[in-house]
């Protein structure tokens, strides 16, 4: 627009988010910081989210990649939104990727190449900190309605938007923006042919006890290792005094997902045994992270995805309910910070709704969708067996000359 002033099309309107999570707060966050009295009389925003408020900060115990590349732009968003600095203070050892033999000797590592004004590329955080920080920073005329879910919506005759609640009351609004995850209610409701796609690998995870010291390599990095017998392992900070690990192979059905806390202590010993025989091949610190599991988190899941799709209407989909991608993407988090800024950045600053929807879905659809083709790449590299296993060594060289990041050869001791 030439000029931002009264006659905005949010002026005075009512947004709902529907969701709290990393999208739905960077949105909020990135539309106060943006709107900076622009907009008269400003929009109210309001967020419903499923968990209750202790629940948002202490229930999730993994931790996410964030990174500075030319697809990703976590890092650079969260330097726009302000609080970059602070979230390095609070964020896990290790500044890059690594990817391992079977017996923890590097192959790889993965290191984003150096951008201005950053003083690091890339950094892994704990998802609750993360959340934590942008719950903080959420502006004081932002209301988050606890322990409420979006059910499902409509769009009405006169262009509003009924919003149907968990607690069975409605509401109306201008502009819903549906950030409600992966399985989301809204998207199953008015978009019921964007399914979940099974992506080919089935998944067991789990977080250990808190520990005296991370073991090595941990202190140092994170990263996979890949076995040749068509396992790959992923080990990780979960945060400073714990340590995150999964096992994955390739299957050609879904197998029964279930989430941590969910499973009898039966079910809980043949899941561990089951991943003890998966990880046969692998040295220290498999071992040690499986015999110091934290029984509560082991979780079974499939990787999932979903074919980006445009939006519609008064109705945006962002984050995973707009284009869910599988971990092995290991870019779901910089997604939705993207998501959100940009967001936020187009409807203050397009003409009309229309135009600014269109903006959005042209920046988001295309790096989300390259995001998810790299992941589909990267399950079939790190589930190689035999002689592919080091094919697919020499693969990972030409990717990174191709996406341009920094591959090279580990030349540190771990």
């Amino acid at each position: 627009m030439n000029s931002i002033n009264e006659q905005h099309f949010l002026a005075g309107k009512r947004i709902i988010i529907a969701g709290a999570g990393i999208g739905a707060l960077s949105f909020s966050i990135a539309f106060h910081q943006l709107l900076d009295g622009k907009i008269q009389p400003p929009p109210l925003v309001t967020i419903y989210e499923r968990d209750t408020s202790t629940d948002a900060i202490g229930r999730e115990g993994y931790s996410l990649s964030i990174r500075g590349d030319a697809l990703s732009g976590g890092m650079q968003t969260l330097q726009k939104l302000g609080f970059l600095d602070e979230l390095l203070a609070q964020s896990n050892p290790g500044t890059h990727f690594t990817f391992f033999n079977n017996d923890f000797s590097p192959l790889l590592q993965i290191r984003t190449p150096p951008v201005e004004g950053l003083s690091q590329t890339t950094m892994r955080i704990a998802r609750s900190k993360l959340r934590e920080i942008l719950l903080k920073n959420v502006p004081s005329s932002v209301v988050i309605n606890w322990d409420c879910a979006v059910k499902s919506a409509e769009e009405l005759a006169d262009g509003q938007i009924l919003v149907n609640l968990a607690d069975g009351t409605q509401q109306h609004c201008d502009l819903l923006v549906a950030a409600d995850g992966s399985n989301s209610a809204i998207r199953k409701a008015l978009r019921p042919e964007h399914v979940l796609n099974f992506a080919g690998a089935a998944t067991i995870a789990a977080r250990t006890h808190v520990l005296d010291k991370l073991p090595p390599p941990l202190e140092k990095t994170w990263g996979g290792a890949i076995s040749g017998d068509g396992h790959f392992v992923f080990v990780a900070p979960s945060d400073r005094t714990s340590a995150l690990w999964s096992v994955s192979y390739l299957t050609n059905t879904p197998r029964e997902a279930k989430s941590a806390g969910t499973m009898t202590d039966d079910e809980i010993d043949a899941v561990l045994a089951e991943a003890k025989e998966r990880t046969k091949a692998f040295g220290e610190p498999i071992p040690t992270l499986l015999k110091e599991t934290l029984r509560s988190s082991i979780a079974i899941f499939n990787s999932k995805d979903i074919v980006p799709f445009r939006n519609q209407g008064s109705i945006v989909f962002i984050g995973d309910a707009q284009h869910a991608m599988s971990p092995f993407a290991g870019n779901g988090a910089n997604m939705a910070i993207m998501d959100g800024y940009q967001l936020a950045d187009q409807l203050i600053h397009a003409q009309d709704l229309k135009t600014a929807i269109k903006a959005y879905d042209d920046l988001s659809i295309p790096r989300s969708t390259r995001a998810i083709n790299i992941s589909h790449r990267s399950i079939s590299i790190v589930h190689s067996r035999g002689i592919w296993k080091h094919m697919w060594v020499s693969v990972l060289r030409l990717l990174a000359w191709y996406f341009g990041l920094n591959y090279k050869e580990d030349q540190e001791s771990t």
